[in-house]
């Protein structure tokens, strides 16, 4: 009768640690996915109180898979670049003004183009027809 009690003790030990490992491995889970998650932050925000996802215009024709542009023979636009970044390309723009979303907006006329900044990055684009 001993005997029988130490092995359930036993058994019940072993499985003690191995949940014990087990809810450890799953916590270390969770923690590498939140941490791999992190650029979540650039997507969501907190305004007026209340959390949601910030809706960022797109990129024209193609907006799902396109993140860069080809102005002219070396001269390419990545989104996300920095306001140094787009100085060192094109130079200083023409007008700066700012858009309703809280957007900054500088224009190049001689490239016919419109560059939309929030937070020092550039996030997106448009072209347009001088009149």
């Amino acid at each position: 009768m001993l005997l029988g009690n130490s092995f359930i003790d036993g058994w019940i030990c072993e499985r003690r640690e191995r949940v014990s490992i087990e809810r450890n491995f799953i916590c270390f889970g969770m923690l590498l996915f939140v941490l791999g998650c992190a650029e979540m932050r650039d997507y969501t925000g907190i305004r007026n109180g209340s959390f949601g996802l910030d809706i960022q215009r797109g990129f024209d024709e193609g907006g799902v898979k396109k993140d860069y542009c080809l102005l002219k023979e070396g001269v390419d636009l990545v989104a996300r670049d920095t306001k140094d970044e787009v100085v060192s390309k094109l130079g200083f723009p023409d007008k700066i003004g700012n858009t309703l979303d809280g957007c900054e907006k500088w224009v190049y006329k001689g490239d016919k183009i419109s560059l939309f900044f929030k937070e020092h990055r550039l996030t997106s684009w448009e072209f347009f027809k001088e009149e």
